[in-house]
């Protein structure tokens, strides 16, 4: 089951647009393995940290698995903390997503594996269009592509700052994202939200 999301994306008008990936997942994070210490078991997505998911495991002690800034990629770890770390968890390549295997640091032992429970994509397209709250007229194709089916990653493409600057078009509008399979048959919305357009300020972009 994909469970849907909320994500607000915005514009300047004259400055490029980063663009998004996006994930199809599950909310929780299973870590299975023989770990010591023992932190088998369902983490719970409880917020971001350092502007990633943060997942705690269910019970006690605490312990994380988050994106480490100074690891630059997703640890398992009783400590949450950007700074290093001693006794943890990371995977031989960092990710910036919590799915992989994990290798043990310090005092801590065992292989974990971390699956959180992507949906495959095999088969399905993306869509998604900002539209006009007042009559839902389109006014930009956001041309996403599946760019990796197995994991269900989904990018959003970014977009020049000559691009943006030619939107003849500014305020808050509504944007969502659903999935066509290979019959035509659409589903979702899976990510929606507000989508904002603001003129650049310091250089106005050309109207």
């Amino acid at each position: 089951m994909i469970l849907p999301g909320t994500l607000p994306l915005s514009v300047i008008r004259g400055i490029a647009f980063d663009g998004a990936i996006l994930r199809c997942a599950d909310d929780n994070v299973a870590v299975t393995g023989t770990l010591s210490p023992n932190v088998v078991g369902t983490f719970v997505l409880s917020g971001q940290f350092s502007g990633y998911d943060l997942y705690i495991l269910t019970g006690a002690p605490a312990t994380f698995l988050y994106y480490n800034t100074t690891a630059t990629s997703y640890v398992i770890a009783r400590l949450l903390t950007t700074g290093a770390l001693t006794d943890y968890w990371v995977p031989a390549a960092p990710i910036t997503f919590p799915s992989g295997t994990y290798v043990a640091h310090g005092a801590n032992s065992g292989t974990a594996t971390v699956d959180d429970n992507t949906v495959d994509l095999t088969g399905f397209t993306a869509k998604a269009e900002v539209k006009r709250v007042s009559n839902a007229e389109v006014v930009l194709d956001l041309n996403p592509s599946v760019t990796n089916a197995s994991t269900g990653e989904i990018t959003i493409p970014g977009i020049s700052w000559s691009d943006t600057q030619d939107f003849d078009f500014v305020g808050t509008f509504n944007w969502d994202l659903v999935l066509v399979d290979n019959a035509g048959v659409r589903s979702g919305p899976y990510v929606k939200g507000p989508f904002n357009v603001s003129d650049n300020t310091t250089q106005p972009a050309n109207t």
